[in-house]
């Protein structure tokens, strides 16, 4: 089989997977590839405040890399480190933040993690629900293109209809990823979150898990546009 030919039938299969995992979606941490010692490397930029009417700008590569996992029942715990929402607010010197990425009832969510929250996570008898029960996953099962995700527990009926202040798959499209470690081609989802200060969107591949973070702020100046260029997982079972 010749490159040309190989390179179309990816093209091809790729939206066929996601739509079989529409009809029978796989779990959650299995389509983000979420297990202990996977990791992810993204290469863009981010700009800042410089103070002074200066704007920062630089070239940057991020990693993301879950360093532990813990189960409470239905719920699946991660702990990872260097979020690539930590390049949100970014500036000279950043470091990698700790982040819970959590998988519970078909709903995946991320989660700021503070010494209190890892020593939680670090706890058999915690069962970390009250984390994430009445927050706005980032993503839901099944797909649904246009749809506000849905808290578990809803303190507040959503009245907005304008697709803001949630998070959402805004569209669904084959991408070549140009990443070592992952598929030359996948269907990537695109989330977003918008707000009146802010836009955040991430792409997810199936299979591969984030591909892709941008995030741009209406006022002062904070921005980053990061993509997948490595990734080092650890074969599904």
């Amino acid at each position: 089989m010749n490159m040309r030919v190989a390179k179309l039938l990816t093209l091809l299969i790729a939206p066929l997977f996601l739509s079989a995992t529409d009809n029978h979606p796989a779990s959650l941490d299995r389509l983000l590839r979420l297990r202990k010692g996977n990791y992810w490397i993204y290469s863009g930029t981010v700009k800042w405040d410089a103070s002074q009417g200066r704007i920062g700008k630089a070239e940057i590569r991020w990693k993301s890399e879950i360093i532990d996992e813990a189960a409470r029942g239905d719920l699946k715990a991660f702990l990872v480190e260097g979020d690539p929402t930590d390049l949100a607010w970014y500036t000279p010197g950043k470091k990698p933040g700790l982040h819970l990425w959590i998988v519970y009832k078909d709903r995946f969510y991320m989660v700021e993690a503070d010494d209190a929250i890892v020593k939680r996570f670090k706890s058999p008898q915690d069962p970390l629900t009250d984390l994430v029960e009445a927050e706005d996953p980032v993503l839901q099962l099944p797909i649904t293109l246009k749809r506000c995700t849905q808290p578990i527990k809803v303190e507040e009926p959503r009245e907005r209809t304008d697709l803001m202040y949630c998070w959402y798959i805004d569209q669904k499209h084959v991408e070549q990823l140009n990443a070592s470690g992952a598929p030359a081609s996948a269907e990537v989802l695109e989330l977003s979150n918008r707000t009146a200060p802010d836009d955040e969107e991430l792409g997810v591949a199936p299979e591969t898990g984030i591909v892709s973070y941008d995030y741009s702020h209406h006022g002062t100046v904070s921005e980053a546009h990061v993509k997948l260029v490595e990734a080092h997982l650890i074969p599904n079972k």
